[in-house]
């Protein structure tokens, strides 16, 4: 009979060596946090950044078929449970599906999600593109289109022509304030670049949405209707990542 175990024995440590290296400790999935949207609950790492694989998240059909790169903002309990509180995901798609790659604390509005009209304090749910990259350095951190904020920039929220338009406003100073330090235009509501390009904003229906870093001591504080990612060293990451070529979107729900 010792003999026997002795074999047995000998055999179940040979199938463990060839079959159960994956169920060592090291092995398992990082510890995960249920993300809530509209369009299903997904499992994210807690941690960033991060390499989880998901082929078919509850979004990808929203976007389209040759985009390989999302900034997806949701809302998140993880740090505050206000109506602003959210967390903003980087997303990459490889020929294994989608994959989060990197992940920050941030903050909408203060009315949170939906946006009806100007000044309504909600943030916008939806698909959009990036209109354009900004920032204050003299030089385009990144490889997307890219414009250099001034003391003098200003997406206008004033009725008439210029509604939702970026322009260069004559005695503005605060164009370049550190919460523009980097960031970018999302492409909502027909924001122009130039007076008069592209189609016509729609009145009143809200302007000047941007994705841009925090004021000093203000780190997570709501916004007026953009997407805050607090940290500016995580908004730079943002616009080093972005490529032109993944057609990159943002996508924006509850």
């Amino acid at each position: 009979m010792g003999a026997t175990r002795t074999i047995a024995a000998l055999a179940a440590l040979l199938a463990c060596a060839a079959g159960c290296a994956d169920q060592s400790p090291a092995a398992q999935p990082s510890p995960a946090k249920d993300t809530r949207s509209a369009h299903g609950t997904h499992r994210v790492p807690t941690s960033a950044p991060t390499t989880a694989s998901y082929p078919q998240p509850s979004w990808a059909d929203e976007v389209p078929a040759d985009t390989t790169q999302v900034v997806r903002t949701v809302s998140s309990d993880r740090w505050c449970t206000k109506p602003w509180c959210t967390i903003t995901q980087a997303w990459a798609r490889g020929a294994d599906g989608w994959r989060l790659v990197r992940e920050f604390r941030s903050s909408i509005a203060s009315g949170g999600w939906g946006k009806e009209k100007q000044d309504d304090f909600g943030t916008p749910i939806g698909v959009y593109r990036i209109k354009v990259t900004f920032s204050t350095s003299e030089a385009n951190p990144g490889r997307m289109p890219w414009r250099r904020r001034l003391p003098t920039s200003n997406v206008t929220d004033e009725d008439g022509p210029l509604y939702n338009t970026w322009i260069e406003e004559p005695g503005r100073t605060d164009g370049n304030r550190p919460a523009m330090r980097w960031g970018f235009v999302v492409d909502y509501n027909n924001v122009r670049l130039q007076p008069g390009a592209g189609p016509a904003p729609v009145p009143d229906a809200g302007s000047g949405i941007f994705y841009h870093t925090s004021r000093p001591g203000a780190r997570w504080s709501p916004t007026e209707g953009c997407t805050q990612v607090g940290d500016p060293d995580d908004m730079h990451w943002l616009l080093t990542w972005l490529r032109p070529g993944a057609d990159p979107r943002v996508v924006q729900d509850t």
